[in-house]
C-alpha cells in the first residue's frame, strides 16, 4: 500500500494532538484540584458527586434545625424551671404555712393573696415567645395561651372531664334564712364537683347523658343535687358564679368511664383567664352578621348523645332489643342528598323523629351519639335573623352543630364561608416538628393545655373564690341585726361575740379544708408539670445524640466528596511528567521524518 506525505502528516497530527490533549487533562486536574470538569468525563464520579454534595447540604440544613430547635426548646425549659422550681415550688410552700392549723383566718387569707401573685406569675410565663412566637400556643403562635387583657371574644367551648378531674371538697355559703329575716347564715357541705374552666356562662352548659339544674350560690339546694331525675337521668347542678357542676356522691361513684364533654358559650374574658383557642376544642362566635341571600336552604348538622336512662321505649327488631330514643329535630331529607346521610351507630335506624339504638351498645358504652342533618325551619326555632350555630346550640339543648349545606333558590350549593363567619379550633396534633434527618422529626415545642392546663387553671381559680367569698360578718352588722331581732342591749354583746366565734370557727375550718385540698392538688398538677418537663429534656437528649451524630456526618460526607471529586496531586504530578515526556517523544520521533520547516508549514 502507497502511504502519501498527506497520509503521513495527518497520522502524525492525530497522534500529537491526542498526546497533548492528555497532557493539556492532567494539568487542568491540577489547576483545578477536580477530577473531571465536565459530567461527560466520568459520568460515574460525576453522579456520586451530585450525591454527596446533596447529602453534605442537607446534612448542613439538618444541623441549622438542630440549633433552631434546640434555641426554642431551651426557652421551653427555663419556663418550665421558672414555674416547677420557683412558682409552684413556692405555692405549696405558701400552702404548707395555710394548712397549719396555728395561722389564724387573717393570717391566711394573707397567705392567700401571696399564692395568687405567684399563680399570675405563671400565666405570664406560659405567655413565653420565641421569635414572636407564643412558645406554648402549638400552631396557632399568634394566640396567647393567656389573656393579657379584657376582651368580649365569644366562644362555644367543650371541655372533657375524667373520673379523676372530680374533686371532693369543702363548699361555703352564705344562706338567707326563710323569709329574708336576719342575717345570711354561713353554712358549709362537703361536695364532689366538676370545675369548668370559667364563670359567667352564656345559659347552661350541655352535659349528654345528665340533666344540667342552674342553682345560684345563695340557694340553700345549690350544692344537694339529688342523683337522678324523674325520668333515672343523672342530675347535675350548674353554679354559674363559681363554674362548679355539683354531683350527688352516687353520680360521682357512677361516673361514666370514658368521662364526659361538656359544651357551653362563654362570652368576655378577664385578663389572666386562659385561651379557649389555645386549650379546647371550641368555635368563635365572630360579631359580624353572615352573609347569607333571602330565600337561602340551611341544612345543619346536629350531634346528639344518648344514654340508657334517656330512653321512651323499647322494640324488638330481628330477634334484637332496640332503645328508642326521641330526636329533638326532624331529620332532613338525605334521599337526593346522600353525602348528607346519619351518622349513626352500628345497628340504630332512624324513623321519623325516632332512632332506635341497639340496647347492647350501652353495656360498653354510657353515651351514644347520633349526627343527623338538619333544615333549618324558622317557625320550629326561636332564632335571630340571620341565625349563629350557637343560637342553635342554646335553643336545641344539643351537643354539636355545624353548617354543612347552604342552597340557593335554585338549589345552587353556595360557599359555606359565606355563611358561616366563625372560627373552629382544635388542639389535636399541635406538635412542631423539626426535621433533623430523613424520616427523622422531633417535636420541640410543649402545649399549655398539658402544662398549665386547664383543670390546674380552674382548680386555682376556685380556692381564690372560695377565699374571697368566706368571710366574717362586721360587728355592726350584728349589732344592728340583733337590735332588730328585739334583743336587749346587754345581750346584744354576748350574741355580736357568739356570732363572731361561730363565723371564725367556720371560716378557719373552711380555709383549713381548703389549703389541705390544695396540697394535695397542686401535688398532683406539679407531677403533670414535672413529667412535661421530663419528656422535653428526653427530646433535648434525643436531639443531642443526633447533633452529635450530624456533626460526625459532616466529616464522613465531607471526606466521601473529597475523595469523589478530588484530584490526588502526587499521582497527577508522576502522570503530568508520564504524559509530557511522551509528548517530547512523539515530538522528536516525528521531527527525524520531517523537516521541522515543513512541520511548521503543516501546521
Amino acid at each position: 500500500m502507497r502511504l502519501t506525505n498527506v497520509m503521513m502528516t495527518n497520522t502524525t497530527l492525530m497522534h500529537i494532538n491526542r498526546n497533548m490533549r492528555n497532557l493539556d487533562s492532567i494539568i487542568r486536574t491540577i489547576e483545578t484540584g477536580k477530577r473531571i470538569q465536565r459530567p461527560s468525563d466520568d459520568p460515574i464520579i460525576a453522579s456520586r458527586s451530585l450525591m454527596f454534595r446533596t447529602s453534605v447540604h442537607e446534612n448542613e440544613q439538618f444541623q441549622r434545625n438542630v440549633d433552631q430547635g434546640f434555641a426554642w426548646m431551651n426557652v421551653t425549659e427555663t419556663t418550665f424551671n421558672n414555674i416547677n422550681k420557683e412558682l409552684l415550688f413556692e405555692i405549696r410552700n405558701l400552702a404548707v404555712q395555710g394548712a397549719n392549723g396555728d395561722n389564724s383566718f387573717a393570717e391566711k387569707q394573707i397567705i392567700v393573696q401571696q399564692m395568687q401573685a405567684l399563680f399570675d406569675q405563671i400565666g405570664h410565663e406560659m405567655n413565653a415567645t420565641f421569635g414572636g412566637n407564643y412558645l406554648f400556643s402549638g400552631f396557632r403562635t399568634d394566640e396567647p395561651p393567656v389573656f393579657t387583657s379584657d376582651n368580649q371574644r365569644s366562644f362555644v367551648i367543650t371541655q372533657h372531664f375524667n373520673l379523676a378531674d372530680i374533686s371532693r371538697e369543702m363548699s361555703f355559703q352564705r344562706v338567707v334564712r326563710e323569709g329574708g329575716i336576719g342575717m345570711p347564715e354561713p353554712v358549709s357541705h362537703n361536695v364532689h364537683v366538676l370545675k369548668l374552666a370559667f364563670t359567667g356562662l352564656s345559659g347552661v352548659p350541655v352535659v349528654p347523658g345528665f340533666e344540667v339544674r342552674e342553682y345560684s350560690i345563695d340557694d340553700a339546694n345549690a350544692y344537694l343535687p339529688p342523683s337522678v331525675n324523674d325520668t333515672g337521668l343523672p342530675v347535675l347542678h350548674f353554679i354559674p358564679e363559681t363554674g362548679e357542676l355539683v354531683l350527688h356522691p352516687d353520680t360521682a361513684e357512677n361516673f361514666p368511664r370514658e368521662g364526659v364533654s361538656v359544651t357551653f358559650h362563654k362570652q368576655g374574658f378577664h385578663k389572666g383567664d386562659i385561651n379557649p383557642a389555645v386549650y379546647f376544642t371550641s368555635r368563635e362566635i365572630v360579631d359580624a352578621a353572615p352573609v347569607i341571600p333571602a330565600g337561602t336552604q340551611l341544612i345543619y348538622n346536629i350531634t346528639q348523645y344518648f344514654s340508657r336512662a334517656a330512653s321512651i321505649g323499647t322494640v324488638m327488631a330481628g330477634g334484637v332489643e332496640m332503645l328508642e330514643f326521641e330526636l329533638v329535630f326532624p331529620p332532613y331529607d338525605t334521599a337526593n342528598a346522600p353525602d348528607l346521610a346519619p351518622q349513626l351507630p352500628p345497628g340504630a335506624v332512624i324513623d321519623g323523629n325516632i332512632v332506635r339504638i341497639p340496647a347492647h351498645l350501652f353495656e360498653t358504652q354510657f353515651n351514644i351519639s347520633v349526627t343527623y342533618p338538619i333544615e333549618l325551619d324558622s317557625p320550629h326555632l326561636t332564632l335571630p335573623d340571620p341565625p349563629y350555630t350557637t343560637h342553635i346550640m342554646e335553643d336545641l339543648r344539643v351537643q354539636g352543630v355545624q353548617l354543612v349545606r347552604a342552597l340557593n333558590v335554585n338549589g345552587v350549593s353556595l360557599p359555606l364561608d359565606q355563611m358561616e363567619l366563625n372560627r373552629s379550633f382544635d388542639m389535636h396534633n399541635q406538635n412542631i416538628e423539626y426535621e433533623f434527618a430523613s424520616r427523622t422529626r422531633i417535636a420541640v415545642n410543649s402545649l399549655a393545655k398539658n402544662v398549665f392546663t386547664d383543670k390546674m387553671f380552674a382548680d386555682f381559680r376556685r380556692f381564690f373564690e372560695f377565699s374571697d367569698a368566706i368571710h366574717l360578718s362586721s360587728e355592726t352588722d350584728l349589732r344592728r341585726h340583733f337590735r332588730d331581732l328585739g334583743y336587749e342591749e346587754s345581750a346584744v354583746d354576748n350574741a355580736v361575740v357568739a356570732q363572731l366565734d361561730r363565723e371564725s370557727s367556720i371560716a378557719t375550718y373552711g380555709m383549713h379544708r381548703q389549703f389541705d385540698n390544695m396540697l394535695f392538688l397542686i401535688d398532683r398538677h406539679l407531677d403533670n408539670s414535672t413529667r412535661e418537663q421530663t419528656a422535653l429534656g428526653a427530646r433535648m437528649v434525643r436531639m443531642e445524640l443526633i447533633q452529635s451524630r450530624l456533626e460526625e456526618d459532616e466529616v464522613t460526607y465531607t471526606l466521601l466528596t473529597s475523595d469523589n471529586e478530588d484530584t490526588d496531586l502526587i499521582r497527577a504530578t508522576i502522570m503530568r511528567f508520564s504524559a509530557e515526556a511522551l509528548f517530547m517523544a512523539s515530538l522528536r520521533a516525528n521531527s527525524g521524518v520531517i523537516q521541522m520547516s515543513l512541520a511548521n508549514f503543516l501546521r
